[in-house]
């Protein structure tokens, strides 16, 4: 015969169901994580971020983010995903084809230049770890890689078309040019250089340009 007590306890049970595989928490945690590693991480670094800091931005116990993700590694790799994403995103003019070499070159740097500037702190952590963890390695490659082919395949075509310098490694000429953007925005973004963005994005584009023999806007003359 059921004791008052175990009829108390099937009460309570049925008013505070648990969780169920399908509670819509289990789903939203993991984003919910991810979102607070980024916070951490654009705060502290990679280095002097710590797993409590995540779970505490998070608003969840420390036992819970370890039923997804096992180390800073992990969460920063998921981070970077969305970072990769935005940084390859195309260009307009690069997706309706309808600009011209000049135009295209000012395009596609400011959508680097801006995008690598929004996620700088992210940015900062992966160039840290990197060396660590080979997924964050790949990713970090994977996204000098895009531009570089991207930049190579233009060269090419523009030299196809009279427009370029044929004299020119396509590949190592991207190369140059996209290590010099990159290096340009790195030293700016988190390691101090007080540069002037619309500067910084002017100077690039004429020197992508001139190295490439492509015909450059004439400047209105100085008074």
């Amino acid at each position: 015969m059921p004791t008052p007590a175990a009829g108390r306890n099937r009460a309570n049970d049925a008013e505070s169901p648990r969780r169920t595989r399908n509670d819509p928490r289990r789903e939203t945690t993991p984003r919910r994580l991810v979102e607070a590693a980024r916070v951490v991480f654009e705060r502290d670094g990679f280095y002097n971020s710590r797993l409590s800091d995540i779970s505490a931005e998070a608003k969840v116990a420390s036992g819970t983010l370890y039923n997804y993700y096992r180390s800073k590694h992990d969460l920063l790799y998921e981070v970077m995903k969305d970072v990769s994403a935005e940084l390859t995103a195309p260009a307009p003019g690069h997706v309706s084809g309808q600009l011209d070499p000049v135009r295209r070159i000012e395009e596609v740097n400011r959508v680097y230049v801006e995008a690598f500037q929004r996620n700088a702190g992210v940015l900062r952590a992966v160039y840290q770890a990197r060396d660590d963890d080979e997924r964050l390695k790949a990713q970090w490659y994977e996204v000098a890689e895009h531009f570089q082919g991207r930049a190579t395949r233009a060269i090419t075509g523009w030299q196809a078309a009279g427009l370029a310098y044929t004299d020119l490694d396509p590949r190592y000429t991207a190369h140059a040019l996209t290590f010099m953007v990159e290096r340009m925005v790195m030293a700016w973004s988190y390691e101090g250089l007080d540069y002037d963005r619309e500067t910084l994005i002017d100077t690039a584009n004429k020197i992508w340009e001139r190295s490439l023999g492509l015909p450059v806007k004439s400047n209105p003359p100085t008074r």
